[in-house]
């Protein structure tokens, strides 16, 4: 890399086209001016500059030189204008979330994007390690969770709730034991499915409830949007967030289980720490907490 200070010697020998003012323009002395330029040249293996008399003229390659330093100089005064502008509607937005999440913030997103085509919306759909990995590698700029990060380099927040449901086809009769009555309907599995059974069975049926292996394997599907397919075909129960039913295409074929205890779960908003936000995640970080809130 050039030395910046034989650089900006050589910037103001090109205007000045005098030794004697750019050595006084930079408080240097003639022979410290000559000894830049000639740093220079040793550095390109260029010469840069052929005397005639007191005068001179730049070579071919010391008009590249000059050149280059104008445009450095101008990307430089670019990048800072960028820097300090932070254009609340122009930029990329980097963010992952969970399924369900996904599926009431996308939309969102998107009419926001609507409205300012300066913005690009990059959402993933990820589980918490994933949205981890991506924070500390600068891939993303937010994230969502159900789970605590709980990393050194990241920053989190509690910022809801998400209530989990189990829902049944809407034809379905619940016995007298109701858990016994879901055990032989079946259960339609997904990657979360055990991990939300044995929070809201075990809840509820603490003394009964002996894990998902007791209950009847009815399918298994990993696509969010499908999941209750099955069941509103009357093929299983599933559990699961209650804000996906309200975007399945005929909740009319669906119901959900009323439980003696609620069961919610907390969603964390993340982010890397000291690494504060651009301007264009103000309205984004307005339309999540309006996600969560619809969660």
């Amino acid at each position: 890399m050039l030395n910046p200070k034989w650089l900006t010697t050589f910037e103001h020998l090109v205007k000045t086209r005098s030794f004697t003012k750019t050595a006084n323009q930079l408080f240097m002395t003639q022979p410290g001016v000559s000894q830049h330029v000639r740093k220079l040249e040793e550095e390109l293996g260029e010469s840069l500059i052929y005397r005639e008399g007191k005068q001179f003229e730049l070579t071919h390659a010391g008009s590249m030189l000059a050149d280059f330093i104008a445009t450095q100089k101008l990307q430089h005064q670019d990048f800072v204008e960028k820097l300090k502008a932070d254009d609340a509607y122009h930029g990329a937005l980097k963010i992952a979330c969970s399924g369900t999440m996904a599926m009431t913030l996308y939309p969102m997103l998107l009419d926001l994007q609507s409205q300012h085509p300066g913005l690009s919306v990059s959402l993933e759909a990820a589980p918490v390690g994933r949205i981890r990995e991506m924070l500390m590698n600068n891939e993303i700029d937010l994230g969502i969770s159900t789970q605590r990060i709980e990393h050194q380099g990241i920053e989190e927040k509690e910022i809801g709730q998400e209530h989990l449901a189990v829902v049944v086809p809407s034809s379905f009769s619940v016995g007298e034991d109701i858990l016994a009555s879901l055990a032989e309907l079946g259960m339609i599995f997904h990657p979360d499915g055990k991990h939300y059974a044995d929070l809201v069975l075990g809840r509820n049926f603490a003394e009964d409830y002996q894990g998902i292996e007791t209950l009847t394997h009815r399918g298994y599907i990993n696509q969010l949007a499908q999941i209750l397919l099955p069941v509103s075909k009357g093929l299983g129960f599933t559990v699961l967030p209650s804000s996906v039913i309200d975007r399945f295409e005929q909740p009319e074929k669906l119901k959900q289980l009323s439980l003696a205890q609620p069961i919610s779960q907390s969603l964390f908003l993340s982010q890397k720490k000291h690494r504060s936000l651009p301007h264009r995640y103000d309205k984004v970080l307005a339309l999540i907490h309006q996600a969560v809130s619809e969660a």
